[in-house]
């Protein structure tokens, strides 16, 4: 008996298969990319949003137009690009009529701070559409109902921010597809009134700047000369004309945003001076790093076991309810004060010195274009160790370089604050 035995031809079979992937994977890649690109966009999405939200709170607090489009700009620095082909940025402002189902015409501002007009939808932006849906977005309760009485007489402010988006799938490169990779956002907020005075203490950096110095004067110029270059110790030194909405010789309680201050070192007689937030902690070094480090410790009262890196080097402060030394703040004087408000005492530290690590971390502030908030000062006392200096504002500045030798910080004056550290009105 004979028999015939048939094989498959595994050759046969691996080529088909090599034809299948062929055939799937172009459509694999494309569904990938596609899957990536709608990732890209809802997250550049949320960060615009973000942003957008950010910059609108800076303005209902009292900040400018140009404020507004920094803090937008240094909430998305490090995620996204700042090329202003890719951005356009428009302030919203304007007052709500009695009725509350119209803007007051004199008071309606649409003002384009940052772009140039380059982005997919710029050329189709209506003003008149965005003053409707600023209207309608004030015009809503917590329920989404429409209420217009609740918006009579509102003054408000908002955002309105375009942002392009490089596409993976070349989508920007199609008619009828390049608004898929243009996000979008509007953000309105009513504007604060400044009556209303918070109570709750402020977190800040250990600078304090005292409030009677002016802003620089051109380099080699009395009375505040702008640095040289060589003096800076800090990297990248910036030159005076970066700063184009500087004014030089204006006093700091008349400071605009834009305005750069070089504030010297000296207790007495200097205009800024380190801090140290509690009398237990030594004045050295190490202990300003930990102050210094980003985003601060002025509110940190734990009790870090001894060898412990975090730990300050102190003692604890009598009557404060610690029994261990502490990084927050205790007032000189009253240690059941433990919360930072115009007219407390805050202690000084003189025993910074020309630290390296203490360049590190100034550097790293000035690096990542970080805003700080320092206390300013109108009285110092008691110099020396038992030094201090009381409060007399809360301001937003930004470091642009130092020079530890020669006892001077070169600040940017962003914006008064007045979110915290107020004193409750008396009745």
């Amino acid at each position: 008996m004979k028999r015939l035995h048939i094989f498959p031809n595994n050759r046969s079979q691996r080529g088909q298969s090599l034809v299948e992937v062929a055939l799937f994977f172009p459509i694999f890649i494309i569904m990938l990319a596609g899957l990536v690109e709608i990732a890209n966009i809802l997250v550049t999405q949320n960060r615009v949003t973000s942003a957008a939200r950010a910059a609108t709170r800076f303005g209902a607090d009292g900040g400018e137009d140009v404020g507004m489009n920094t803090v937008l700009l240094n909430a998305v620095t490090q995620t996204l690009q700042l090329n202003q082909e890719v951005w356009d940025v428009w302030v919203v402002r304007g007052t709500v009529n009695a009725e509350g189902n119209g803007v007051v015409a004199d008071t309606w501002q649409f003002n384009h701070v940052y772009g140039i007009s380059n982005t997919q939808d710029a050329p189709t932006v209506d003003e008149m559409e965005i003053q409707a849906q600023v209207l309608d977005e004030l015009q809503r309760d917590e329920l989404g109902n429409l209420r217009p009485d609740i918006a009579g007489d509102l003054q408000f402010v908002g955002t309105y921010a375009i942002h392009d988006i490089d596409s993976i799938l070349g989508l920007n490169a199609i008619p009828g597809l390049a608004g898929l990779t243009s996000v979008k956002e509007l953000t309105v907020m009513r504007v604060l009134g400044f009556s209303t005075q918070a109570t709750e203490g402020c977190d800040a950096f250990p600078i304090a700047i005292h409030e009677g110095i002016r802003s620089a004067t051109p380099p080699g110029q009395p009375p505040n000369p702008y640095p040289d270059q060589g003096d800076f110790q800090s990297p990248n030194p910036p030159s005076y004309n970066q700063f184009i909405n500087h004014v030089p010789d204006r006093p700091l309680l008349e400071a605009r945003e834009g305005y750069i201050y070089r504030i010297w070192n000296g207790f007495g007689n200097g205009n800024f001076g380190w801090l140290r937030w509690n009398i237990g902690l030594n004045g050295d070094a190490q202990n300003t790093i930990g102050m210094l480090n980003w985003p601060g410790n002025s509110r940190d009262y734990t009790n870090y076991p001894n060898g412990n890196p975090n730990r300050p080097n102190g003692s604890a402060v009598p009557g404060s309810g610690y029994t261990w030394p502490v990084w927050g703040y205790i007032e000189p004087g009253d240690p059941t004060d433990q919360q930072m408000h115009i007219g407390d005492w805050v202690a000084a530290n003189t025993g910074v010195g020309n630290s390296s690590q203490v360049r590190t971390v100034m550097d790293g502030h000035i690096s990542n274009r970080r805003t700080l908030r320092l206390l300013v000062w109108n009285e110092a006392a008691d110099p020396g160790n038992n030094g201090r200096y009381r409060i007399s504002r809360f301001g937003i500045f930004r470091l642009h370089g130092y020079s530890l030798p020669q006892g001077w910080v070169l600040a940017e004056f962003i914006r008064w604050d007045d979110s915290c550290g107020q004193q409750a009105h008396t009745p």
